[in-house]
């Protein structure tokens, strides 16, 4: 039977153009590896994924570091059809259990120091995985390519052909703020579209490096080699660090001056720690060529919009992606032109709406606050979970997105808070990002997060929790008078200040506002 091209055939003939251009750099150390290298080390560990017994839909693992060798096994999953997915390398044991119960991989690729952990969990679920470490050792991935190695020539390697309706290439966890682990499975037709609409904005005449800092348990992993390989552009990572929130700020930014890349994405709880850098006026941060920069994760605050931009180069373009894992991403057209700090208008792809969250009833009206429900090309629904799946979606096939949105008059639309950080009070529905944005404008504040906690659903009290800067006498009286000043009387911080060392993040990014609401019940607040 045949079946249409899939994932793997896109990128796989994309990868031929070019076997002697450069694909990736490794910052940390220099290493540089071409089109042609990966694309014949990627052949040669698909073909021993095959002799090992691996049939397109067995689910393979990444867990590592941004080293060169991380790319391969993706590469040689995509091009066999053996669905990926990363495991956050900071996981503890009753995470990967949970992942592992999910996922059930058949292999796994990692560093050696995380296979007692994952072995230990797989054990605990009765799962037979393999092991294969990016390290040396007994289970490295060297001694795996000569035990499964093959007479087959790789220059007569073809890609794994297979139903796109049924398996699913890329399966991507996620958990929001919630910390309950959920994997996206995407099948190939969405990520073919969504494909073209990102190579869409990467200009090839403009772009060339590209910053790749994701951690490989994030969407932005998996599309960050296979949208460079469209561009016939090169990887700039980093085996420095493995987790997002563990990057080094100087790190990032000597990378930024000695290898000038053209573009990178940042995720949003990144950008006040370089600004922060910035203000000490020790080093010197030169982000000049950068031409492209893509914000996810969350809002950026105008002033920090706005200090950033004094960073980069008049000509560079920073475009704040409105989206999620399930979307597969940004579902708006962005335009730095568009109305200031918007999300853009709905692509082509995409139906959206807005409803009332309250009555379920759709809003029509412009700039008025709704919850947002999609429909186009995204995940086809949690891996191995239909109760969640059914969950998401309305009746009509609409995914409901648990963020709240509006729309102006010209149809631009502008996120607002996910619906269940709203806080209601006396009726009204609150929402803590418009409180965070006022308490950002204070120089002495250096992160907050807005809770609310106490009292009945109708009557909960507003907490502010809040960072300081290093050497701020910032009180909570002033924080209060700041709010009350620009916000109307409903919203002013009736649970008082609780000032924290500094707020808890997911490794995704999202502040774990439930460990923030257990710590405002029974701290002393001001």
């Amino acid at each position: 039977m045949e079946y249409p091209p899939n994932y793997g055939h896109v990128t796989f003939d994309r990868m031929r153009l070019f076997p002697d251009r450069i694909f990736q750099i490794d910052a940390a150390t220099g290493e540089e590896e071409s089109y042609g290298s990966v694309l014949n080390r990627s052949i040669r560990l698909a073909q021993a994924l095959r002799a090992f017994g691996l049939s397109p839909g067995d689910v393979v693992a990444i867990s590592g570091r941004n080293h060169i060798d991380i790319c391969i096994p993706f590469f040689a999953a995509l091009f066999n059809g053996l669905p990926i997915v990363g495991i956050d390398t900071f996981y503890k044991y009753d995470e990967v259990r949970a992942h592992f119960e999910r996922s059930k991989p058949k292999i796994i690729f990692c560093q050696n120091e995380l296979c007692d952990t994952f072995a230990t969990a797989a054990a605990s679920l009765s799962l037979d995985i393999k092991f294969v470490t990016f390290d040396e050792g007994d289970n490295a991935m060297s001694k795996f390519l000569q035990m499964y190695q093959t007479s087959e020539p790789t220059e007569i390697f073809k890609v794994a052909e297979y139903d796109i309706e049924e398996i699913f290439p890329f399966l991507v966890c996620t958990s929001g703020t919630t910390g309950k682990l959920k994997i996206v499975a995407i099948k190939n037709k969405p990520l073919l579209l969504k494909d073209a609409f990102y190579t869409k904005y990467s200009d090839k005449s403009r772009i060339n490096k590209s910053l790749f800092l994701s951690p490989n348990h994030w969407m932005s992993f998996f599309f960050a080699p296979t949208l460079v390989v469209a561009v016939g552009g090169i990887l700039l990572l980093t085996s420095k660090y493995n987790n997002f929130n563990y990057l080094n700020v100087l790190h990032v930014t000597d990378i930024i001056k000695k290898y000038r890349p053209e573009c990178a994405l940042f995720c949003m709880m990144q950008i006040p720690s370089i600004l922060l850098e910035a203000r000490k006026n020790e080093v010197d941060i030169d982000m000049t060529s950068l031409r492209l920069i893509t914000i996810a994760g969350g809002k950026l605050f105008d002033t920090a919009h706005q200090e950033f931009k004094k960073l980069l180069a008049d000509n560079c373009r920073i475009l704040e992606l409105y989206g999620q894992t399930e979307t597969i991403g940004a579902i708006f057209n962005p335009s730095p032109l568009r109305s200031a700090r918007s999300c853009g208008v709905p692509t082509d792809m995409h139906t959206v709406k807005l409803i009332d969250p309250d009555t379920g009833v759709e809003i029509k009206e412009a700039n008025v606050i709704g919850e947002l429900l999609v429909k186009g090309p995204c995940f086809s629904g949690y891996y191995n979970d239909p109760e969640e799946t059914a969950k998401a979606f309305t009746e009509d096939g609409f995914y409901k997105s648990g963020d709240l949105l509006y729309r102006d008059k010209d149809n631009n639309y502008f996120f607002v808070d996910r619906l269940k950080a709203s806080i209601k009070y006396r009726g009204t529905r609150i929402y803590p990002l418009q409180l965070e944005e006022v308490i950002r404008e204070h120089p002495g504040v250096a992160d907050v997060c807005v809770v609310g906690i106490d009292g009945p659903v109708e009557l909960q009290k507003i907490v502010a929790c809040i960072v300081k800067h290093k050497g701020s006498d910032v009180t909570a009286q002033e924080i209060k008078d700041l709010v009350a000043s620009k916000l109307s009387e409903n919203k002013k911080l009736w649970g008082g200040v609780l000032y924290v060392d500094k707020l808890p993040y997911t490794s995704t990014g999202k502040v774990l506002k439930g460990i923030l609401e257990k710590m405002a019940m029974t701290a002393e607040r001001e």
